[in-house]
């Protein structure tokens, strides 16, 4: 081995599986081409029934296997992997899809650029979709403290050095000193969101969050949770988005942003109707009702929203949901302007 090798920075890669054997064995592959040598690989299987432990076993036998009796979710997962490769002495750490493939030279240069800048706490390489791989998915997001929202960042020139960047678990090397000041994912959170909230605690912290222009992986996006308006993701993005606010809205006015969050919980289901998808409607409202009641992990069939009050919600969601958010925000320079444009086209029609 020469000397070289020996003075790379020890990166350990976390793959989290979960009934997903085909894409985690895809994603290892990719990674077994890479051109950085010091990477070692952990896969988390979060209670797979498809057989994938004793397959990934037998292919792979050098990687560190981790089998959980059950889903863990992808905050608590990735923490268990996190805890292991701080005890394998990694330098970085790379909590990386399993419906991911990542390019022969993506890890390098991710850690040439945060070995020169160590104020970067956390990185990430652009994102492109899997399906159509000169179409970018992610290149970072934009958090607006003040409005409390988190705004994607459509084209990568638009990132300014002031700009607080919020990024996404897809493919996330995390600086070793990062985890001791800030600590884990918040488990909290199960899944989604997660990995806003833990790009705000590092930007709090003092570190730097970055996207690398030229570093690349492809993803084939939400194969675990269905699609983004599956019940299951419809649930924890309904909820954690209130976890978010509450848990990082420096000087939040807490009834104003509870009127604001069930405006946009109403608009969700408004959305959702005009799909018509009504078990996503309901897993809106319980994903609501677990907010308010503070509830988090996974969805807890126990914990259900009063009768009388999921009546009302889904009344408004079925009759004028935009209406009811509008009155609810006070715009009612936009619910003015809506009644005018409809009688206009009741007269002109």
């Amino acid at each position: 081995m020469n000397s070289f090798m020996v003075h790379l920075p020890k990166v350990v890669t976390i793959i989290l599986n979960w009934n997903g054997l085909e894409d985690t064995l895809e994603c290892i592959d990719s990674l077994n081409k890479m051109d950085y040598p010091n990477n070692g690989i952990i896969v988390v299987d979060n209670g797979s029934s498809d057989g994938s432990v004793p397959i990934i076993r037998q292919r792979y036998p050098f990687i560190t296997i981790m089998p959980n009796e059950k889903n863990l979710g992808f905050a608590m997962g990735n923490n268990v992997g996190i805890r292991k490769a701080l005890d394998m002495n990694a330098d970085y750490i790379w909590c990386l899809n399993n419906d991911t493939v990542v390019e022969k030279d993506t890890l390098t240069k991710l850690v040439n650029t945060v070995l020169y800048h160590p104020k970067i706490g956390l990185i990430s390489p652009l994102i492109y979709y899997y399906d159509n791989p000169d179409e970018i998915q992610f290149c970072g997001s934009y958090i607006d403290w003040e409005n409390k929202s988190i705004i994607k960042i459509k084209n990568f020139n638009e990132i300014t050095e002031d700009m607080s960047i919020s990024l996404w678990g897809t493919a996330l090397l995390i600086r070793r000193e990062v985890i001791k000041d800030v600590g884990y994912l918040n488990e909290k959170y199960f899944a989604y969101h997660e990995d806003e909230e833990y790009s705000m605690r590092v930007l709090k912290a003092g570190f730097q969050n970055s996207v690398h222009p030229d570093a690349r992986i492809y993803h084939k996006n939400s194969r675990s949770t269905g699609s983004n308006d599956a019940p299951m993701q419809v649930f924890l993005r309904s909820r954690n988005s209130y976890f978010l606010w509450m848990d990082h809205g420096k000087g939040i006015m807490r009834p104003y942003y509870i009127r604001r969050y069930l405006a946009q919980i109403i608009s969700y289901g408004g959305e959702l109707k005009e799909k018509q998808l009504p078990e996503s409607i309901d897993a809106c409202l319980e994903g609501a009702w677990h907010a308010f009641r503070g509830v988090g992990g996974p969805r807890n069939p126990e914990i259900q929203m009063p009768k009388t009050l999921k009546l009302v919600l889904k009344f408004m969601i079925q009759w004028h949901p935009y209406f009811w958010a509008d009155l609810l925000m006070g715009n009612i320079s936009e619910i003015y302007s809506g009644m005018v444009s409809k009688v206009k086209m009741k007269i002109e029609s």
